[in-house]
């Protein structure tokens, strides 16, 4: 049997993004601009006739919404789609819903663990056993997940070692591409839908080049646009 195939999403922009707020287990809705994001990220599944046996997102309601609007806008009609809290975005603990100026640099280490929430290794670990847990049920042979941009960067790093392919670009509705074989994920591609009908002067722009550092996506990237 092939190796599986795990599409790793992350959500459309929300009204904390716009805000440069921080959002981990807190929630924002989509913006108009999210909304359409999700539809293009949709079109360009239908586009590379990419198919789904299953779904699965956060319990974060702007996943479950970005996963409708896209999966909508495949297929014609939105997947059903199981919700887990392992998929959830970091826990920033009272950071949340904060002004993203308030956070720490790079590295972060257990600054946000001293405050009741999360570093990287909590969010890769149980991102990595809820993942697997997924991809091991026998009819999981192709699965789209939907996630938020922190937990997604830190599981890949946790896998980078093994990774076939590295993010060179960062935006709203990007996917990862992973083969799941024999209890390991190797990144083989990234899917970067064509959002340059959505720039409007004056927002952040929709997609932005990444530095060297794969740990932190941010490197001479970060300039108020919410990372989360």
């Amino acid at each position: 049997m092939p190796a599986k195939s795990l599409y790793l999403l992350r959500h459309a922009e929300t009204l904390f993004n716009r805000q440069n707020k921080t959002q981990g287990w807190c929630d924002s809705p989509l913006t108009e601009r999210g909304i359409q994001q999700a539809r293009l990220a949709g079109k360009e599944i239908a586009k590379r006739r990419i198919t789904f046996d299953h779904a699965h997102c956060s319990t974060s309601e702007r996943c479950s919404d970005t996963l409708e609007l896209a999966t909508e806008a495949a297929f014609g009609a939105a997947m059903p789609y199981e919700r887990h809290k392992g998929l959830r975005e970091f826990n920033f603990g009272p950071f949340e819903g904060k002004d993203n100026c308030l956070e720490p640099g790079f590295p972060r280490g257990d600054f946000y663990v001293a405050y009741g929430g999360e570093n990287d290794e909590m969010v890769a670990e149980r991102m990595m056993r809820t993942l697997t847990e997924i991809m091991e049920r026998p009819d999981h042979q192709s699965v789209l997940a939907v996630g938020s941009g922190g937990a997604l960067r830190v599981f890949y790093v946790a896998n980078q070692e093994r990774a076939k392919a590295r993010p060179t670009h960062f935006c709203n509705c990007m996917a990862y591409r992973y083969e799941y074989e024999n209890g390991l994920f190797i990144c083989v591609d990234f899917i970067l839908p064509d959002l340059s009908s959505l720039e409007v002067p004056g927002l952040p722009p929709q997609m932005r080049k990444l530095g060297n550092d794969v740990s932190n996506p941010w490197e001479n990237y970060y300039n108020g646009t919410s990372r989360t």
